[in-house]
């Protein structure tokens, strides 16, 4: 074998191992994108820089009021990438949208979930789930994604519905035992840092699953308001990209972005938290990127 010949089969396997290595997926509450009554206009320019920083294969994003404005700022921040939103999205319109990268991944079937919603065949006040069904154009997988925001609140009667949608939830994962199910989105686990019955019920969710989450590697996700009443907001972990325990042993690394990882998830003023708290959202995207 000449050397010529060697170079190519050499350039051949290293393109090849990079095509099945390295792809990644991401979510991203964008708060109201972007009709929020209380933060006010989003800050377009910001959204845009910090979805490209987390720019993965595949993405996930909550709480997408403006549709049409959004789908615009996906063909600049993302040029290229399809995108799927769901068409119900609760009492606020906080739709559900999942975008991908043609080049990595084929689209074969999309569906929305009305389940999740509490309206039985119809839109219902909660947000439904948003299936996306691929195919990965390397490794030849097929994988579902699927898209979901639960029932927002740390009070009894918000918990005990969100708890009804882990049950759907621990449903949905025995459904999909077979298959390559991703769970992404703002999953509300209000207690997980303080590990109360709303992590209890979340972690029973996962174990009845054999199913786990990514942000256990993650300090927070977002911020709120907090209970510190010294002016400092708190962090905390509401957001969410699970995995079946076999998919999970095949990550090579967890992030988070935005305000969280600028403030490593400590106790923090707005004026610190700065514009991505402000004028962007109170959550930060997060990603995971597989070997």
């Amino acid at each position: 074998m000449d050397v010529q010949m060697k170079m190519f089969l050499l350039l051949s396997f290293l393109l090849t191992t990079q095509a099945f290595a390295g792809w990644s997926i991401s979510h991203y509450n964008i708060r109201n994108f972007n009709k929020d009554p209380d933060a006010g206009p989003t800050n377009i320019a910001q959204l845009s820089k910090n979805i490209r920083a987390a720019k993965s294969d595949v993405m996930s994003f909550n709480e997408v009021v403006n549709v049409p404005a959004f789908e615009q700022l996906l063909k600049i921040a993302l040029p290229g990438y399809f995108i799927a939103v769901s068409s119900c999205g609760g009492f606020g319109q906080q739709k559900i949208a999942i975008a991908f990268n043609p080049k990595v991944f084929k689209f074969i079937s999309y569906a929305e979930d009305l389940t999740f919603s509490s309206g039985g065949t119809t839109c219902g006040d909660l947000r439904p789930g948003l299936f996306l069904n691929l195919q990965h154009l390397s490794n030849g997988k097929m994988y579902t994604f699927a898209g979901f925001h639960l029932k927002a609140g740390g009070e009894e009667a918000a918990m005990r519905k969100r708890w009804t949608q882990y049950k759907l939830l621990a449903q949905l994962a025995q459904k999909y035992a077979s298959k390559n199910l991703v769970i992404m989105g703002d999953l509300n686990t209000t207690g997980y840092n303080i590990k109360d019955a709303d992590y209890d019920q979340f972690q029973s969710f996962l174990s009845v699953s054999k199913f786990a989450t990514a942000s256990q590697n993650l300090a927070c996700t977002s911020y709120w308001e907090g209970t510190l009443g010294n002016g400092l907001h708190q962090s905390s972990i509401l957001d969410h990209i699970v995995l079946k325990n076999d998919m999970a042993r095949e990550v090579a690394n967890v992030s988070v972005g935005a305000h969280c990882a600028k403030l490593d998830c400590r106790d923090a003023t707005p004026a610190d938290l700065g514009i991505d708290y402000a004028s962007v959202s109170d959550h930060c995207p997060i990603q995971v990127t597989f070997k």
